[in-house]
């Protein structure tokens, strides 16, 4: 009776649960839940999470179903029943998607007045050649010219059209660290005081990935990562089979984490770092990150900033892939 007084004290949403699903016991804040979702399905669908079933908790889950966002906690008990904590974070998420869609439509509006600074250069100069061209028309020297600011316009133009055009994979099951090995190669050759650290998982299974795309990926982290530590310091490339509890609640997707020596992403970028267009860097228009980004999400995966001065790719191991 005392433990019941406690648990309905408990301001979040809370219930007890045995093996086979049932509700034992649920607390008032937990009540209105079952007006608006399948608590059943929901049930089910965390107890057959592998952590679970080896008597392991898993906490800050992200459980969607059509309309609703849930964050669910669960604790296994000595006596074979499951505490869940399920907290509705619907609005929650709907209010960051629409300050990152405000903080993207920023962003953009910043970089097309940029972009269209930086074409009027090409514009001009192609102009002035001409026209001169016109006067002079045996100096075709100037041709070289023309051809330089065209060359310049159609970087641009390909930059843009990049983040629209759907990514298409062409799938195989690849050896990631050969993937990497021939990424860190090419930069060992170019930077000589940039230390590579490699902590291979040598079990890690081929990975179901386009490896043109994924070395792009690669090459864009390390390229980072060394303008981060003025191309003198460590870059670490460590893989194995990711655990989070998450996005690898089975442990069935691999981790390939990009660490550097150098200080980090200050944390006021953090939920800029992977917007079309957003760079800090006197130089480059701020794709790459966010053209790897949706490379890594097109295979199912994820790409995030972990802290610590690193980044993380989570990919399936490719059952997931050829299901969709």
């Amino acid at each position: 009776m005392y433990e019941k007084e406690i648990l309905d004290n408990i301001q979040e949403p809370l219930i007890l649960v045995d093996k086979n699903a049932n509700i034992i016991y649920s607390n008032q804040a937990f009540d209105t839940y079952s007006y608006y979702v399948d608590v059943k399905t929901l049930i089910s669908d965390m107890l057959s999470l592998k952590p679970l079933k080896e008597g392991i908790s898993i906490k800050n889950y992200v459980y969607n179903t059509d309309n609703y966002t849930f964050l669910i906690d669960v604790y296994p008990t000595e006596n074979g029943l499951y505490i869940f904590f399920i907290k509705d974070v619907t609005r929650l998420f709907k209010l960051e998607e629409e300050l990152k869609k405000e903080g993207m439509l920023s962003t953009v509006s910043k970089f097309l007045i940029e972009i269209l600074h930086d074409i009027k250069g090409p514009i001009t100069g192609i102009k002035a050649a001409t026209e001169f061209l016109k006067q002079y028309p045996e100096e075709t020297d100037v041709l070289e010219d023309i051809l330089y600011e065209v060359k310049r316009m159609e970087e641009f133009l390909k930059q843009l059209s990049s983040l629209s055009k759907p990514i298409q994979l062409k799938l195989s099951y690849e050896n990631i660290h050969k993937i990497l090995d021939k990424v860190i190669k090419n930069y060992q050759n170019v930077y000589k005081n940039v230390d590579f650290i490699r902590i291979y998982d040598p079990s890690l299974p081929d990975v179901q990935v386009d490896s043109e795309k994924m070395s792009f990926v690669f090459e864009n982290l390390i390229k980072n990562a060394i303008e981060a530590i003025n191309q003198k310091g460590s870059i670490t490339i460590e893989t194995g089979i990711s655990k989070d509890p998450v996005f690898s609640p089975n442990m069935n997707k691999v981790s390939i984490k990009i660490r550097d020596s150098g200080k980090g992403v200050p944390e006021e970028l953090l939920d800029k770092i992977f917007l079309p267009f957003f760079t800090t860097k006197s130089f480059g228009s701020g794709i790459g990150l966010s053209s790897a980004y949706s490379i890594v999400k097109s295979h199912k995966g994820v790409l995030r900033y972990i802290g610590n001065s690193t980044f993380e790719i989570i990919l399936p191991i490719g059952k997931e892939i050829e299901r969709d």
